[in-house]
């Protein structure tokens, strides 16, 4: 080969890959998984060195390697070097900050995409494909995968996989990854759902924070979902000698696939942007609310306060007749008191006809 080599720069590199551990130690080391397959033969088995790969690829027509964790440098090097991978590529591959997408070499193709953990959760990690002449590797960062379906499927030769070649399995890897959208997509729009019913029913001003939570897992999940369009739009678009014209309709079904997720989560994006409004405009009313009682009650009571205030004043009834004449009456007081009624009561009668107490 004519690349430049592959394992010094790795290996200066190595010191920079992502760790596993909590406690910052270095990755463990990879766990490599092997399937060799073609129309009547499969065997599976954990791989120990390069040279049971290399055994594997002369022995059946389509092999995948799937490697877990990046720890040991020299082995993924060696790796890169028998299969002939580019090296930056191969550089791009272990360290686990790439946005999806998709590179073409001469010989072999380089794709990233995004994986959900299996745990439930929203999170997402690196999955690294290189798909050549006859074998797909993948590079994951962790343990656990939604892969165990297309596992199946070679094992049982379920469909065409074991004859198709080495594109319609990357196929499969990318069409189980995209896939597996789907249900965390149903599981965040039942919580959005309840987050309605919850808005709706009781507006608290509690409510805020699991909305902006929504909202921000949408983003993410827009995020991840998003690069993964023009992935797919570039394998269908550009030739490439690795996909065989008979299996562009099944790339073409991924595409619809990620089409139909970013439907779906701008959907529920627009949910969630009007629920926040639903529930701020709800809010605002249950505060107009209060204050339509606290202002009928001020305007009840302002005509007593002035009728109150105006016979607490202290004019000397004897400096003359007109200081207070009210203040000598035999019955002031309840005239005072009977006027106080009768304005709380006409106020009442008129806010009630204006239908401003329904």
């Amino acid at each position: 080969s004519d690349q430049p080599d592959v394992p010094d720069p790795l290996l200066d590199q190595a010191a920079n890959w992502p760790k596993n551990s909590d406690d910052g130690q270095s990755a463990a080391k990879p766990s490599i998984r092997v399937i060799g397959f073609g129309p009547n033969e499969f065997v599976e088995r954990q791989a120990v060195d390069v040279a049971d790969l290399v055994e594997m690829r002369h022995t059946f027509p389509t092999i995948w390697i799937d490697i877990v964790q990046f720890g040991d440098a020299k082995l993924i090097s060696e790796i890169g070097e028998v299969f002939e991978l580019h090296r930056l590529a191969l550089e791009d591959a272990v360290n686990t900050h790439q946005r999806p997408k998709v590179e073409e070499y001469d010989d072999h193709l380089f794709l990233v995409a995004l994986m959900l953990d299996t745990g439930g959760s929203l999170e997402t990690e690196q999955v690294a494909f290189f798909v050549g002449s006859g074998y797909v590797i993948t590079f994951q960062e962790r343990s656990g995968d939604c892969f165990e379906n297309v596992r199946s499927r070679i094992r049982k030769a379920t469909g065409r996989i074991r004859t198709a070649g080495s594109d319609y399995t990357a196929y499969a890897l990318l069409d189980a990854i995209i896939d597996s959208y789907f249900p965390a997509l149903e599981r965040v729009g039942d919580e959005l759902e309840a987050l309605e019913n919850r808005v709706i029913g009781s507006p608290e001003p509690g409510n805020i924070s699991p909305l902006h939570n929504m909202k921000r897992k949408l983003q993410l999940l827009r995020r991840a979902i998003w690069p993964h369009r023009e992935v797919f739009n570039r394998l269908l678009r550009d030739e490439h000698p690795l996909i065989a014209s008979e299996n562009r309709p099944f790339l073409r079904d991924c595409y619809d696939h990620v089409a139909q997720l970013m439907d779906i989560v701008e959907t529920y994006r627009e949910m969630a942007s009007g629920l926040v409004d639903v529930h701020l405009s709800s809010i605002s009313m249950k505060l107009n609310e209060v204050m339509k009682v606290l202002t009928i009650e001020a305007t009840i009571f302002i005509p007593l306060s002035f009728i109150a205030s105006v016979y607490g004043m202290n004019f000397d009834r004897d400096r003359s007749p007109w200081n207070m004449p009210e203040l000598g009456w035999y019955l002031g007081y309840p005239f005072a008191l009977i006027l106080m009624c009768a304005a709380a009561a006409g106020l009442i009668w008129y806010i009630w006809k204006k239908g401003w107490l329904r």
